[in-house]
């Protein structure tokens, strides 16, 4: 029996947690229930990925077809209704060849779906919102990241979803040797705020910055630093120019990891105001590296495995007034933020790889 890995290419957290999967059950291949690990990947891509994993077999749609080993086949990415390579191999395993698979769903497309529907881009998304729920009860496990979005699996019919936290780079444990430059210093005498993830509306910065105007008329020395890009950008400037803030908050555009780092250590308060949200890694980084309270809304995934497993961390209801208190409590309120490494290391790969491993066997198993 051979595991086929959709390897996706793509840009964005999802492909980046389906890529450092893949790296971690490579770590561990010698206690995998298959006897070998085979990529799948659009045509273009081959030769790229070939040359990164030069171990493993890389394959496409044609080289699928030739395959005479049994296999199961691992979605990390949703495979939405769409003309391409993915869809197709869900296609191909699933309806002809009549093989296992899963899927894994980070985030929900009928609810993303709903507040991005004034972009036409999103529109080629509508037969997969469309069919979800048939699409996700297809698979023979469905593993997502939250409680809450295993919640919304239910309702679709799934009965065969496993809840599986997002597991943290061991680099965000690592103590800063070295200063990084920042293009944007941090003022060490004003109140620094920090988030980072994608300018999107159901990020919830737009509420952030409406909470913040009390702030910053009480204490002129207030910045908000955003770092990141996406379809709000645009507006949430408005927003600035409209509370007459601008000069307060700062975009910083897309930051690598050590400038993201770099911030975290110095910065008095990182808060993350999701409207929905099923297990940002954004947020895992700031518990893991921060100097500082890290705050995020109670619709953010991670603050069902924070009363679940009894770490008292700092979540609140998403709400303007909350967000003010929060952001006026400063420097007065001291904050303990020592459960937000403990809770980090609950997360480190060590511990999150074996779970994946019980799902592929739990599969065999009913074989």
């Amino acid at each position: 029996m051979n595991l086929i890995y959709y390897y996706p290419t793509d840009k964005g957290s999802p492909s980046n947690v389906a890529r450092e999967i893949l790296e971690e059950l490579i770590k561990h291949a010698d206690i995998l229930p298959f006897n070998e690990i085979i990529l799948f990947s659009k045509k273009k891509d081959l030769d790229i990925i070939k040359e990164k994993f030069q171990n493993l077999r890389v394959i496409s749609y044609k080289e699928l077809n030739e395959l005479s080993e049994d296999y199961v086949v691992h979605f990390p990415v949703l495979p939405f209704i769409l003309p391409n390579s993915k869809f197709l191999l869900y296609f191909h395993t699933k309806l002809i060849k009549r093989k296992k698979i899963i899927i894994q769903y980070h985030g929900d497309v009928r609810t993303e779906l709903k507040s991005s529907y004034r972009d036409i881009r999103s529109l080629v998304h509508i037969l997969s919102y469309i069919f979800l729920p048939k699409l996700l009860k297809s698979a023979d496990a469905v593993i997502t990241h939250s409680y809450s979005m295993n919640k919304k699996l239910i309702k679709y019919g799934v009965s065969r979803s496993v809840v599986i936290p997002n597991a943290i780079d061991s680099y965000w444990f690592q103590p800063n040797y070295e200063t990084v430059n920042l293009k944007n210093p941090v003022d060490k005498n004003a109140f620094n705020v920090f988030y980072h993830g994608r300018l999107s509306w159901e990020k919830g910065i737009d509420i952030l910055l409406e909470a913040a105007e009390s702030c910053i008329k009480k204490n002129q020395n207030t910045m908000i630093y955003l770092a990141g890009e996406g379809s709000q950008k645009k507006q949430l400037k408005d927003i600035c120019f409209r509370l007459k803030i601008s000069s307060n908050v700062i975009f910083l555009g897309s930051l690598n990891k050590e400038e993201i780092k770099e911030f975290l250590k110095n910065v008095d308060l990182a808060i993350y105001p999701s409207r929905f949200d099923n297990f940002p890694l954004a947020v895992l980084e700031a518990l893991t590296c921060a100097n500082c309270p890290v705050y995020f809304s109670k619709n953010v995934g991670i603050y069902d495995f924070a009363i679940k497993n009894g770490f008292p961390l700092n979540y609140f209801e998403l709400n303007t007034k909350k967000i003010s208190e929060i952001l006026n409590s400063f420097p007065k309120k001291k904050v303990d933020i020592h459960y937000q490494m403990e809770f980090a290391k609950s997360c480190s790969w060590d511990l999150i790889t074996p779970k994946y491993i019980e799902v592929y066997n739990l599969i065999l198993d009913r074989q």
